[in-house]
This record gives C-alpha cells, sequence and structure tokens, in this order.
C-alpha cells in the first residue's frame, strides 16, 4: 500500500482483526529502538516506554554493505540491495520490520511489514505486487461496475444520510442478521465480478484470434502485441451472446437470465455481463 495509509490507525485496525500490512513509509520516518527498563532507576513523572529514537534514512549510510537478492518487481527480474531492523514504530509493546531498499536505478525506498516472519525479498516482492493490483481495482470499477451493487433487501428500510452509529452490536438481532446479508451479497458481487474479470484477461490471452475476429468494432490498426484487453474481449461476448447462450443447457437458469435480458435490451451491445 501507499505510504498514506502507513499510520497508527490503519495498523491498530489492522491487528485488532488479525491482518498484516507491508506498505511503504516516508523517507524520514523516525523509528524507536526497544526500551530496556533499569528497576533501581526511578524518576519523576510517568515511566518511560520508548527507547531512543532512529532516524531510517540515516541507515542507508550503510547501503554499500547490504546485501542483496533478485527479485521479481513488475514483471521483470532485478537485482536490489536490502536491510531488514525491527523497531518500534507505532506501539512500544509490538515490533514492525522495516526493509531499506535500493533499487538498481539507484532509488530508495523503506518498507514497512507488520509481518516478522516474512524476509526481505518477500517484503519487496509483495509491495510490487501493488501496480497490478491497482490496475485490477481500476477494472473492476470502469468496466464492471463490481463495487455499484444497486440491490437492496426489502425487510431492511433505507436512511436518508449514513447511519451515525455502525457498532452492529448495538443493533436488535433481526437487524444486525440482515445487516449481514447484506454485507454478504455485497461480498459475493464484487466476487463474481472479480471472476468474470480474470476470464475475460484469460479469454484475451489464450484466444486472441477469436476474440479479434468477433470484435464488432473496427481498429484501423491493432496493438504492436497482439492482444486484446478486457474490454475488447468483453464486446466481442456481448457480440456473441446471442449464439452462445442459446446453445447453452436448458437446465442452466444463467442463458434464461440472459435471454430475457436480451429480448428487453435493444442493443446487445449494451449489455454488461457479470458472470
Amino acid at each position: 500500500m501507499d505510504a498514506y495509509f502507513a499510520c497508527e490507525p490503519v495498523l491498530k485496525s489492522f491487528r485488532q482483526n488479525a491482518l498484516h500490512l507491508i506498505t511503504r513509509v516516508r523517507c524520514s520516518t523516525v523509528a524507536y529502538a526497544p526500551f530496556c527498563s533499569v528497576p533501581t532507576l526511578t524518576g519523576r513523572g510517568r515511566p518511560r516506554i520508548w527507547g531512543s529514537s532512529i532516524k531510517l534514512e540515516k541507515l542507508f549510510a550503510l547501503a554499500a554493505d547490504f546485501p542483496t537478492a533478485k527479485v521479481w518487481l513488475y514483471g521483470q527480474q532485478v537485482t536490489v540491495s536490502y536491510q531488514c531492523f525491527e523497531f518500534h514504530w507505532d506501539s512500544p509493546h509490538q515490533l514492525v520490520k522495516f526493509v531499506l531498499t535500493q533499487l538498481p536505478n539507484g532509488r530508495r525506498l523503506i518498507l514497512l511489514s507488520t509481518d516478522l516472519c516474512l524476509t526481505g525479498p518477500e517484503i519487496i516482492a509483495a509491495y510490487g505486487l501493488r501496480f497490478k493490483i491497482e490496475v485490477t481495482f481500476r477494472q473492476l470499477v470502469h468496466l464492471l461496475g463490481s463495487f455499484a451493487y444497486r440491490f437492496w433487501l426489502k425487510s431492511l428500510p433505507t436512511l436518508p444520510t449514513w447511519p451515525s452509529n455502525l457498532i452492529l452490536s448495538d443493533y436488535p438481532q433481526a437487524v444486525q442478521t440482515q445487516i449481514l446479508n447484506k454485507v454478504e451479497a455485497f461480498e459475493r458481487f464484487v466476487n463474481l465480478n472479480a471472476i468474470a474479470l480474470g476470464l475475460l484477461q484469460i479469454f484475451a490471452l489464450e484466444l486472441p484470434q477469436g476474440i479479434w475476429a468477433n470484435f464488432p468494432r473496427w481498429f484501423r490498426t491493432l496493438p504492436s502485441y497482439g492482444y486484446p484487453s478486457e474490454r475488447i474481449a468483453q464486446l466481442a461476448l456481448q457480440h456473441q451472446a446471442q449464439m452462445i447462450f442459446p446453445q447453452s443447457p436448458p437446465s442452466l437458469l444463467l442463458p434464461k437470465f440472459l435471454t430475457a435480458k436480451l429480448a428487453s435490451s435493444s442493443s446487445p451491445d449494451m449489455l454488461t455481463f457479470v458472470a
């Protein structure tokens, strides 16, 4: 995740839900060493809980002695220099792992992981997946409308504004069940769209010639790499929907549902299939 999410409230919420976070932090980040109290020394005021402060950026002065490793970043294998440190940051009682990373082009990154069992190369490779994750979310939002869930439970009344109380246990048991059913339906809707996006990508990679042959539009020139996008694969499937789905087994509910949608639609290109 981006450095914007590297803050105490986010880490606290992740820990409460037994989740781990891998993110980038700013180069100006200050961590704290573990503090060892001396029982014989006492003084006024609250007892000290933080160790000495450490400016992580200054640790790059030892970059020449960092070990190297080959990791996959953005689709290619590169050799990076890294060094791992375990310091306190958001809590004086729990450690986090910082990975000081120097890329082949000289760019320096400081990564944070709440999972102390991961190695430096594993954390770097996991952070490198961020671009693919962001592109996937963009496609889910703009191509399939995966988060535009429009259905609502008839038994669950709608509210004109956002509810002020978001604590589930404060509601009656019947309302809790309705809310959980609503959330489960939303999650299933998103998961089905993710499966649909994966199928579009498989069709585009494995059957590019068939996709281009059934594409209902016209391109003056095709991409040099020859692979269609998810949107082009979607349009090609929509163009062939009236011929493909009637050939499906009559016992399936999906052909009946799609046939009804095709009959009520004036243009098959305006349909959006999510499964």
